[in-house]
Order: structure tokens, then sequence, then C-alpha cells
């Protein structure tokens, strides 16, 4: 193992392509930024672990567990047209509602404000969407899960919702959530912010991360750019 010291704002560089620096050091925590191409995965290293379970997980399916599913019938294919059989692209997978709260998320920052984006969902269909507010504002409490519940108004029951984030809720929105009685809640991330998962899960919430990339490198650009706004935000 190559142990290097480094002090706030040194670099280190990892091959050509990947460049770590140090934000911040606060006590026995230090705050790193890492600049690496879309092609390099960055997690942290329980993430990559259960990532990596997952996968082993799925690659010991057996043809047997497969009997269970409804066969389907051949259709003709036209030519020159794409197999619809064939696996769709990664991009066209991705949960449509967490692709609606990075859209909040990016009209955000082209406000001048935090690129994080929520989503409420009910029965397959958003209910009410937001995003951080607190620069454009200049509203301590707007946060994106805040906006996001103040434009759904007023609901009799949050009990059949889905919440969506692009970044794992903090304390305060995930406190909203438990207040609510939001019963399941998906993140685009928690690399850049930890949140409050464990808060939530002891309150009965699902809190499923999906880990995506987008997310990751459009959290970590900001706050690379803009740490004092970010650090205002996270009361740091």
């Amino acid at each position: 193992m190559l142990v290097l010291t480094r002090s706030r704002d040194e670099t280190i560089m990892i091959g050509d392509d990947v460049e770590v620096t140090v934000v911040d050091i606060r006590g026995d925590k230090v705050r790193i930024g890492i600049s690496a191409p879309r092609r390099i995965a960055v997690h942290r290293k329980e993430v990559y672990d259960q990532i990596r379970a997952e996968n082993k997980a799925a690659a010991e399916v057996k043809p047997a567990d497969l009997t269970h599913l409804p066969s389907i019938p051949p259709q003709p294919i036209a030519l020159n047209q794409p197999d619809p059989s064939f696996p769709r692209l990664a991009e066209d997978r991705r949960d449509p509602f967490l692709v609606a709260a990075i859209e909040e998320a990016r009209l955000g920052l082209k406000e001048g404000g935090l690129p994080i984006g929520s989503v409420l969902v009910r029965g397959n269909q958003i209910i009410g969407r937001g995003h951080n507010r607190r620069v454009q504002r200049g509203d301590p409490m707007a946060h994106a899960e805040i906006d996001c519940l103040t434009n759904a108004g007023r609901l009799s029951t949050y009990h059949d919702t889905i919440l969506y984030s692009t970044l794992m809720p903090c304390y305060l929105c995930s406190g909203a959530a438990v207040q609510f009685g939001i019963p399941k809640i998906l993140v685009g991330e928690s690399v850049n912010f930890a949140g409050a998962p464990s808060f939530m899960q002891s309150k009965g919430i699902e809190v499923i991360d999906l880990h995506d990339q987008e997310c990751i490198d459009m959290m970590a650009q900001f706050i690379r750019e803009h740490p004092q706004l970010w650090y205002e935000d996270i009361g740091k």
C-alpha cells in the first residue's frame, strides 16, 4: 500500500485520468474530491462491495430459476429493424422518475442553485416535483425534497407514494418523509453525501440507492466548483 501525506487543496494523480483532491479536513474526517472519466466508476468501498455481491448473486442464477417465467412466442422482425427481444441499452432501462428528478436537479443548477432534484410518485404518476432552491429564494429550508412535497400540495395520505431524490436525503428531509409516512425512497446516489438512511430505515422506510453515475458526477463537480455553497447547505 502506498501511503501519501496531503494537505487541504493538495492533489494526487492515479494514472493519467484520475485526480484526487483533499477538499476539507475536520477532526478524523477527510473530504476528498475525485475527478475521473465517466468510464471509471467511483464508489465508497462499502457500496462497491454491495454492487459486487449483487453482481455475483445475479451471475449464479441457474436455468431452473427461470422456469416460472412465461414463454414469449417469437415475433416476426422486419428487415433493418432492431430485434425487440434484444436487451435495450442501459440508458433505456433507467428509472424514468429518477430521470425526472435529475431534470429538476439540472434546473436548479441552471438557476444558480444546488443540483439536487426530487419527485413524488403515486401510481406511476408524478404528483409533485421540486429542486433545491436555498440560493434562489434565500430560504435555508428549501431543500429539494421539501420543495417537492410543498409543490405536491396537501394530500390525505402519503402511504401509497414513493419519493425520489438525486441525493441521499439529509436529516431535515428524512424527517419530513418520516413525519408524512412515506414508505419508500429511491435515491440517485450517496457517494457525495451519506445522508440519513439508517434513521429512515429505523422508522420503517425502505431506502434504495440506485448508484446512478450521472447523479454522482453532477454532485461531485458542483462540490468541487462551489464548496462554500455545499457546506452551507449541509450545515458545515
